[in-house]
């Protein structure tokens, strides 16, 4: 029987002390508005996500040229690119992500970690799917 207890003892506490809560997780789960987030989609294309205030993101494909994006990717011009709504939680970092406009529908699904973005993206439309790692770009001034 004691053999069996210091067994027991020594296979589970590895896991339960590595399973415990790290409180520093919680200010990874930021999401950054001074700035853009991109990946690339092909060699001449990248994806850009702009989150704003509130719950409102705006998100679209273009060159991939980051600071030529960052200039037009924000709320102003939201009805040219795919506007919507962002969700997150802080409890395991998760991330979701709906936009639309008249030409197209996205949904995004991930988590945030290490200041970037882990993301399915889902083209409604078209009903295709792929994974993305977002990095983020400050910009010096906020639209």
């Amino acid at each position: 029987m004691r053999y069996f207890t210091f067994i027991f003892l020594f296979t589970t506490l590895p896991f339960l002390l590595l399973s415990q809560n790290d409180s520093t997780a919680f200010d990874d789960c930021e999401i950054k508005k001074n700035g853009i987030y991109y990946a690339e989609f092909d060699k001449e294309t990248n994806i850009y996500i702009r989150f704003h205030n509130g719950d409102t993101a705006v998100t679209t494909s273009s060159t991939n040229n980051i600071r030529k994006a960052s200039k037009f990717v924000h709320e102003e011009f939201g009805e040219e690119m795919l506007m919507g709504k962002y969700f997150t939680n802080q409890n395991n970092c998760s991330l979701r992500i709906k936009a639309k406009n008249d030409f197209g529908h996205v949904k995004m699904d991930g988590f945030i970690s290490n200041g970037k973005l882990a993301l399915t993206v889902m083209n409604m439309n078209q009903n295709t799917s792929k994974n993305f790692v977002f990095k983020f770009h400050p910009v010096s001034y906020i639209n």
